[in-house]
């Protein structure tokens, strides 16, 4: 029922705006002192209501930038501290593909030439692929 009562408004709204009678029908709607009087009340009531919704909206963004910006962060640290420095020592996550491989599926590491990071072999577009026998 509630989408068989906006696609009438929407055919209602097309006639409005689309014909030329529809158009002459609204100039002569907005024209009526009581459509007037509430565009004056709307316009008064946002006029008022405005300050305090700007300053919720700073405030609002202000708290999402700085968490995205924490998360931004820690995922940076995060990822600094799976990559380590080379070393071998173990930087605790969990990987054991060894050799430089990448952890994470669908991602390469240009210096093996793999673009996978699970199976025993690494596979390389330019050679023929085994069978999987």
């Amino acid at each position: 029922m509630v989408k068989k009562m906006t696609f009438l408004a929407g055919i209602g709204v097309g006639y409005l705006i689309g014909s030329q009678a529809g158009r002459e029908k609204l100039k002569s709607l907005w024209n009526d002192p009581k459509v007037q009087d509430k565009v004056s009340q709307g316009t008064d009531w946002a006029k008022q209501k405005a300050p305090g919704i700007q300053e919720k909206v700073s405030s609002v963004t202000k708290d999402a930038a700085s968490s995205a910006k924490d998360a931004a962060s820690g995922a940076k640290d995060n990822m600094a501290g799976k990559s380590g420095s080379g070393s071998g020592s173990g930087s605790g996550s969990g990987s054991s593909n060894g050799g430089g491989a990448s952890p994470v599926a669908g991602t390469s590491n240009p210096a093996d030439h793999s673009h996978t990071s699970g199976g025993g072999s690494t596979m390389n577009p330019a050679r023929p692929q085994p069978d999987g026998q």
